[in-house]
């Protein structure tokens, strides 16, 4: 019987084979303490409520820890259930933990879960998953107690007790933000907790308890197969599916600038691209009527990795990385216009005038001429559009989200700040070509002296998966740098001196026609 591979029987038919025996030897104590099936559910119990007390925030065990734990709830308390009622109660309260985490795992892969989280309904889950983790405790303490009164021990179970203390302690010191030494004394405390309810099964045994295992329909592992594999397809139809925006595309009207002939042909006399006037809606196009000179920036970009080149100058060896390709061209124009004030409109404009693959989202984050400097004032609320071609027609769209955030990030380099920027969020269909748009807006001068300085970041998400999912704005909107992850960002500007913008074209920022 030593030659018995015990860890493959089922605890069913191995609760069977120690009860009716077998004509050979039985196998050493050590051996029965490893196999017994009430001491293996009862620790497997117990190694899911540790780690679903676990946060670690990195390598994505803050996900990894709390699943595993919560298959380890419904394979250890599932066998115990029916044992006493604090079993009982243990069991219910992991299949309702069951639910709201794998659900809410399948969730983060969507781009839409920050809204979904920021619904009233959905508010107070955190909170109905900490008070389900601390009756389970409870439930847990009447379990061992009921137990050990009926193995004929002291019901007592000090281990459990001190689980409920830590467990009220960290609740408070979670609502207070506390983050002094008593963090690391609850971490040194609950480890030491954990080991003395380690050791309560085997006191229950040795006093001679023994119990008869729930019957089940589904084996431990085809539950936990059954159960992943449900979290992974949730998660792969939530990138294929839930990872954009819905736009409202619509063909663009025919003759949709008719009428406007004449400005059309100032514009495009002063210097205005045509690529760009060709987009802009007739509101827009208004907008630049009696335009007195237009300054215009224009440069193509990388989205992707280039390649690494190695080149001997002077003796040493110079690491460069160069682009075969640049796959999204942006366009600056400023217009000033006539009035009482010094008055630009400033468009930026963009084109993918390679197709990168449109997986998701993207975003534009502006820091305005009235954001960066005081001697200019906001003009205008931002206008503009989104466009894409297919089997010859042109389709546009109102982007998803334009307008000013207010916003909190955090940096190595500044720490934690407060923002307030100007973003433009929007998705591309997979199928398009010409995917292009632009954001208009006016500035105002407050003070003469002060340079023209209009930034736009463009971020591009490169990839179908990321986990969880976040949308092009929000990896912004987090100060992200990354350029090899999940999204890449481009970074330019519309820079020249209205008083002199010869001093600025020197350097190859504009083009400038008068």
């Amino acid at each position: 019987m030593n030659d018995w591979n015990f860890q493959n029987l089922s605890d069913q038919e191995l609760e069977s084979l120690m009860q009716a025996g077998a004509s050979s030897l039985p196998p050493d104590d050590n051996l029965v303490e490893e196999i017994t099936p009430w001491r293996r559910a009862m620790k497997r119990a117990l190694l899911g409520i540790a780690l679903n007390l676990v946060t670690l925030n990195f390598w994505g065990l803050n996900y990894l820890f709390p699943a595993i734990g919560t298959l380890l709830l419904l394979i250890g308390f599932r066998a115990l259930r029916r044992e006493n009622r604090g079993f009982a109660l243990c069991w219910y309260l992991a299949l309702v933990q069951a639910t709201i985490r794998y659900a809410c795992l399948i969730l983060n892969a969507s781009v839409w879960q920050e809204e979904l989280y920021r619904l009233p309904w959905m508010q107070p889950l955190p909170y109905v998953l900490t008070l389900v983790s601390f009756v389970q405790v409870l439930g847990l303490r009447t379990g061992f107690r009921a137990a050990r009164q009926k193995a004929g021990l002291d019901p007592a179970a000090p281990g459990t007790t001190a689980l409920v203390v830590w467990y009220l302690i960290m609740c408070i010191a979670a609502l207070v933000n506390y983050t002094g030494i008593l963090g690391w004394i609850l971490i040194i405390a609950y480890f030491i907790i954990l080991r003395t309810l380690w050791k309560l099964p085997r006191q229950l045994e040795e006093a001679g308890y023994a119990i008869e295992l729930a019957p089940v329909r589904i084996s431990d592992f085809g539950l936990g197969a059954w159960i992943s594999a449900v979290v992974v397809v949730g998660i792969a139809c939530c990138c294929l599916f839930a990872s954009g925006y819905d736009m409202d595309w619509a063909p663009v009207p025919e003759g949709e600038q008719t009428g406007l002939e004449e400005l059309r042909e100032e514009l495009l006399e002063l210097g205005f691209p045509e690529a760009v006037l060709n987009d802009l809606t007739p509101e827009d196009l208004t907008a630049c009527k009696g335009a007195l000179r237009i300054v215009v920036e224009q440069d193509d970009y990388a989205v992707n990795e280039g390649r690494s080149v190695i080149r001997e100058e002077n003796g040493y060896r110079v690491h460069t990385r160069e682009y075969d390709v640049n796959e999204l061209r942006i366009t600056g124009v400023a217009v000033e216009l006539p009035g009482d004030r010094e008055r630009w409109r400033i468009i930026h404009h963009f084109e993918w005038v390679v197709d990168p693959g449109f997986h998701g989202t993207e975003s534009m984050q502006f820091w305005p001429t009235y954001h960066l400097a005081e001697g200019w004032s906001k003009g205008s609320e931002a206008t503009g559009r989104v466009l894409h071609d297919r089997d010859g027609v042109t389709y546009t769209a109102p982007y998803h989200y334009l307008g000013e955030q207010s916003y909190q990030s955090t940096s190595m380099f500044w720490g934690t700040q407060q923002n307030h920027d100007l973003f433009a969020a929007f998705s591309f269909p997979s199928k398009g070509q010409r995917q292009r748009g632009y954001v208009a807006y006016d500035t105002l001068e407050n003070e003469e002296g002060y340079i023209i300085d209009s930034w736009i970041n463009y971020t591009h998400q490169n990839r179908w998966f990321q986990y969880p999912a976040q949308t092009a704005m929000e990896n912004r909107m987090r100060g992200s740098w990354n350029l090899s992850g999940a999204f890449s960002l481009v970074q330019t500007a519309i820079q020249f001196n209205p008083n002199d913008p010869a001093d600025f074209s020197d350097y190859g920022y504009t083009t400038v026609t008068e």
